[in-house]
């Protein structure tokens, strides 16, 4: 273990953010800046100070070279989350949603094999479907236990991810959840979905 020094007002901020989630205040926030700065540290660093605190931390990375894998990082935390969790649980805080997240994290069904299968439908409507169930499931889940999302290297995320991203993040503020993201400080196009994403906090 090596301690963590400096930053000290950036971790401040991460830690009020952790407090405000223990107390039902949702938020998401952005650790951005140069490469070798040590983002992902700090980032890290809250979630220690998150876990010392009762919540469950879940991590999520982006790739370079995986950047066209649709949600890469949604799927790695929500099956660590869904993996360790009682199914009896688990299928309570997935509720309706369950078939459609099973879609996303194929390890559900095999906590849960008796899921009905989702309906057929356009494919933009089963975007706005996915979209739901999967920021439903994360706030049902943080009102069992404050959870704490972290989402490593944005700057790679794939669109899908980021779109995402921006819909869970309008059901944040009234949850148990935190979204920490971390992202290279680049010039963003207004059109590109972390703009957006940056544009709701």
């Amino acid at each position: 273990w090596v301690r963590f020094v400096g930053r000290d007002r950036e971790l401040s901020a991460l830690r009020a953010a952790v407090d405000g989630a223990m107390g039902g205040r949702g938020a998401l926030l952005m650790v951005v800046g140069e490469p070798g700065i040590g983002k992902t540290r700090i980032a890290e660093e809250a979630g220690v100070y998150a876990r010392l605190r009762g919540a469950q931390v879940l991590l999520g990375r982006c790739y370079e070279t995986e950047a066209s894998l649709p949600y890469i990082p949604f799927v790695q935390a929500i099956r660590a989350y869904v993996t360790e969790r009682d199914p009896a649980a688990l299928r309570d805080e997935l509720g309706d949603a369950a078939s459609d997240v099973a879609k996303l994290v194929s390890e559900i069904r095999q906590r849960i094999p008796d899921l009905p299968e989702p309906p057929q439908v356009e494919p933009e409507q089963e975007r706005y479907r996915l979209f739901e169930s999967v920021t439903s499931f994360l706030v049902n889940a943080s009102m069992a236990n404050p959870l704490v999302l972290l989402l490593d290297d944005l700057h790679w995320a794939d669109k899908p991810s980021l779109l995402l991203l921006l819909h869970l993040s309008r059901r944040i503020p009234a949850s148990r959840l935190i979204v920490i993201g971390t992202y290279r400080d680049v010039e963003l196009d207004r059109r590109h979905p972390l703009s957006e994403v940056l544009a709701s906090l």
